[in-house]
């Protein structure tokens, strides 16, 4: 099986059409001081990439809270809805955002850039992988681990990480499935993207 994703299509914060955004907020959280998301992750009708914001001021939320784009306001990342992440996985304590896009197909860390490596400590890293080879046992369905360090990009598999780098906007990263006698091989590659 074969299948191009875009790093940074997956990283934007895209409407969840919720009829009441906060449904699916797990009781007793919220941001609070935290606005990694709003660093890190790209949102199109504000023309921001990954890794930065202009209206996200560290610990004291957006500026422009009130007038922000409606898919930041039905954005929630997984810390605030799986009840199974406990405290060490809030954003600005792990310094990443975990992310699920592509019909929750696709499990997405927006790290940081101030911090690049954070999501190689632990217990972070040990859980990335153990998805990872839950994501492969999957194929050829396309499930995928990755991290987007601002626009750098890297695979999780079960056997290795691959660094894809920096995409071009008309690229993406292809994977490929191949049986092998020993087992499941995935394959990635960047190429250029087909236009819609």
């Amino acid at each position: 099986m074969n299948i191009a994703l875009r790093p940074t299509q997956i990283a934007s914060i895209g409407s969840v059409g919720l009829a009441r955004p906060d449904a699916r907020v797990v009781a007793g959280r919220e941001c609070g001081t935290c606005t990694l998301c709003c660093k890190v992750a790209a949102v199109e009708e504000l023309n921001k990439p990954n890794g930065v914001c202009p209206h996200c001021v560290s610990g004291k939320r957006c500026t422009i809270y009130d007038q922000r784009p409606p898919s930041c306001r039905s954005f929630y990342c997984q810390w605030m809805v799986e009840k199974g992440l406990g405290v060490e996985w809030k954003p600005e304590r792990a310094k990443f955002a975990l992310v699920k896009t592509e019909g929750g197909r696709r499990l997405t860390a927006l790290v940081d850039p101030g911090f690049p490596s954070a999501w190689r400590r632990s217990p972070y890293y040990e859980n990335l992988k153990r998805w990872a080879v839950e994501a492969a046992r999957r194929a050829p369905e396309v499930y995928l681990v990755d991290v987007l360090i601002g626009q750098r990009s890297i695979v999780i598999l079960p056997d290795r990480d691959v660094e894809v780098g920096v995409l071009a906007y008309d690229e993406a990263i292809h994977l490929a499935y191949r049986n092998t006698p020993t087992g499941q091989l995935t394959e990635i590659s960047v190429i250029k993207r087909m236009a819609a």
